[in-house]
């Protein structure tokens, strides 16, 4: 039995907060993402493609998505392979059942804990193995599902558990909500050839005999999931000996970027040739696929002379817009919290001069804990209603206010 394992499609996932364009475009990479799936699945002749739940990040699809998705399993029947797809916490069976597409004869909807065994059929017609799996039929499912699955007795035919699931020991599982959580331990002594998981968007390995895999997600949603994306072809024509294949399937990738040698740039040009610099060292060694477009997070990081203009809204929205230009990246984020001046204000804080008891009465403005015999009345622009207590506008007002006198005081005009 070949077949392809995939997950966490999340079809027609919002991606609230970014611009219509890059929205529109992560909507339709998702799709892109399953297109290829198909694509593969039809050219390596596989049995079946088992999707392990969130195949829609929500119970409403849109109408594009709908003809997308029935167009392309229609393809997958016409070409005599099966479908098996077992709910998730995002897609549960409740919510389909209320409100799904029309499925084509070749897909099985798994949308409840009851176990369903699936027979399938290979190239000759005759049964190439066998596929378990339970759904969840709500959103919040507490219960440990693989407790349920037991492969079809008698039969030296592979046999595959799917299941949308967390394996508590797995990586990245602090990240995942509880639902459906499981055992390693369990689901390696279950008496299956394979299992095919779903809900953790990691593609990783838990076990190598038997094979225990999340496929991971099929295209990345935001900044944290990085590197490619896709699904798991799978053959286990010799149970004893499976062969497990990761395939690219996402367009659009997200990468995260440090920066950290910012101190030699004075200007936006030298600044943005430094985040350029990093970009393709990390692209030397994964250059992505001729067609990859580019989600990138830069974190700048360390000294800079250009401290102040990267605290300042404005000028960051330039700096992010130039880099994504020389990126030639789709969208570009660029974080810039961990910048700071070039002396450091902890580093001068106990000098006994000057200096020093400036930035320590600064401090203690900030904490409150001193006031200047300062009045709200002797403070232009204050406003009680608007700016909260005295304290809280002082702490705002002074705020960089440390590192300004640092500078000023250490850097010659």
């Amino acid at each position: 039995m070949r077949f392809i394992h995939i997950a966490d499609v999340h079809l027609d996932t919002a991606f609230a907060g970014r611009s219509d364009d890059t929205r529109n475009r992560l909507r339709q990479a998702s799709r892109d993402a399953l297109a290829r799936c198909v694509d593969v699945a039809i050219a390596e002749r596989v049995d079946a493609v088992l999707i392990a739940g969130d195949l829609f990040d929500g119970s409403q699809l849109s109408f594009a998505t709908e003809r997308f998705l029935l167009s392309h399993l229609g393809e997958l029947a016409e070409a005599d392979i099966q479908v098996v797809y077992a709910t998730g916490n995002h897609d549960p069976g409740n919510a389909l059942r209320a409100g799904g597409p029309d499925w084509p004869g070749n897909v099985t909807v798994i949308d409840a804990e009851e176990p369903v065994t699936i027979t399938i059929r290979g190239r000759d017609g005759d049964t190439a193995g066998y596929v378990t799996g339970a759904g969840h039929a709500t959103g919040r499912v507490a219960a440990d599902l693989s407790q349920l699955l037991h492969p079809t007795p008698d039969t030296p035919l592979p046999q595959v558990a799917l299941l949308h699931t967390l394996v508590m020991s797995v990586a990245g599982s602090g990240t995942h909500h509880r639902y459906a959580p499981s055992q390693l331990e369990h689901l390696r002594g279950a008496g299956f050839h394979y299992w095919a998981l779903g809900h953790v968007h990691q593609c990783q390995e838990l076990s190598a005999d038997p094979p225990v895999h999340y496929s991971g997600n099929l295209q990345g949603r935001d900044p944290r999931e990085t590197g490619p994306k896709g699904g798991l072809l799978v053959d286990l024509s010799d149970p004893g000996h499976p062969m497990v294949e990761f395939r690219e399937f996402s367009q659009v990738r997200w990468e995260h970027l440090t920066v950290g040698d910012i101190g030699g740039a004075n200007t936006l040009d030298e600044l943005a040739g430094e985040v350029v610099g990093a970009w393709e060292r990390a692209r030397s060694d994964d250059p992505g696929n001729e067609d990859t477009e580019w989600m990138v997070a830069v974190d700048l990081a360390g000294p800079s002379p250009l401290w102040r203009q990267l605290r300042d809204p404005d000028e960051l929205e330039t700096i992010v817009d130039e880099v994504a230009v020389r990126l030639g990246a789709l969208g570009c984020e660029v974080r810039t919290r961990n910048v700071h001046s070039p002396a450091r204000v902890a580093d001068h804080a106990g000098r006994q001069d000057v200096l020093g008891a400036a930035l320590r009465l600064c401090a203690e403005v900030r904490g409150g804990g001193e006031r200047l015999d300062l009045s709200d009345t002797d403070l232009a622009g204050y406003e009680a209603d608007r700016d909260g207590s005295l304290d809280a506008y002082l702490n705002r007002l002074l705020e960089g206010g440390a590192e300004e006198i640092l500078t000023r005081m250490l850097t010659p005009e």
